[in-house]
């Protein structure tokens, strides 16, 4: 265990960061981190320290550690694609999987407005199903994940078995498809992308969601976290509803259409 004096203070006397720190250096000693590319953690970790600053940074590791345990899920780790069954062309536009920050999920479902709640969400690039899990935390009832690596679909199907429902009337599905090819329901609202690939399958993606709108009219919306091309949405008519920044890092947009 650790015990170190650094940044000027004592971290037993701070028990937030000393826990915080305990719970990283516990992950990385664990063997199956060892078995995927130390670097993407190191780099994650040290990118969201610049970003966040040191206080967001261990808030974010310790909520990991709270919600895998209370929610019974395992949804860590990053699993790149190269070695899994895809529905589609592999190519770079598939991004790896890697679950978004549980501290984030619960901030951007609080923003959407409650409505939303009876009809259904789509995840694109659902991976092990954590945000969708989060979701049904939130109030949502209606949940499909969508993904493009059979592997990760199972994986949250493992977790569907053992996670227990908020509500007991609470339908939650993982779908071995191309996000390309997903026929989306005529009453689905909201729509989750934490940037599951690249800018040409999102333009697609983006375009199937405005042809459900044109066919079904509504109002819908959707969240973007880790938004490398919002140029996408920009361009196609849609409007900033809410902005997620943390620090200097802008965790996410919700836009609405």
């Amino acid at each position: 265990m650790y015990e170190g004096n650094i940044f000027n203070f004592n971290l037993k006397d701070r028990p937030f960061f000393y826990n915080a720190l305990v719970e990283f250096l516990n992950l990385i000693s664990k063997p199956y981190f060892w078995k995927v590319k130390v670097f993407q953690y190191t780099y994650y970790f040290f990118r969201s320290l610049y970003y966040r600053g040191i206080v967001n940074t261990f808030k974010l590791l310790t909520y990991e550690k709270k919600y895998e345990k209370q929610l019974g899920i395992n949804t860590h780790s990053i699993v790149n694609l190269e070695e899994l069954t895809l529905a589609g062309d592999e190519s770079d536009q598939n991004h790896h999987y890697q679950g978004a920050s549980y501290f984030v999920l619960f901030s951007v479902f609080q923003k959407l407005p409650t409505e939303t709640k009876a009809f259904p969400l789509i995840d694109y690039g659902c991976g092990k199903g954590r945000a969708l899990f989060v979701a049904e935390q939130c109030g949502f009832t209606d949940l499909v994940g969508v993904d493009i690596a059979k592997e990760l679909i199972d994986h949250a199907n493992e977790n569907k078995a053992i996670y227990r429902p908020k509500n007991a009337n609470s339908k939650l599905s993982f779908l071995f498809e191309d996000a390309t090819k997903y026929k989306i329901p005529g009453n689905a609202c909201v729509f989750y992308f934490f940037n599951p690939f690249g800018e040409n399958i999102l333009r697609q993606v983006i375009q199937n969601i405005k042809e459900s709108v044109k066919q079904h009219p509504r109002e819908i919306y959707c969240i973007y976290l880790n938004p490398k091309y919002k140029a996408v949405f920009d361009q196609n008519g849609f409007k900033v509803y809410h902005i997620e920044k943390n620090n200097r890092y802008l965790e996410g947009i919700i836009y609405t259409f």
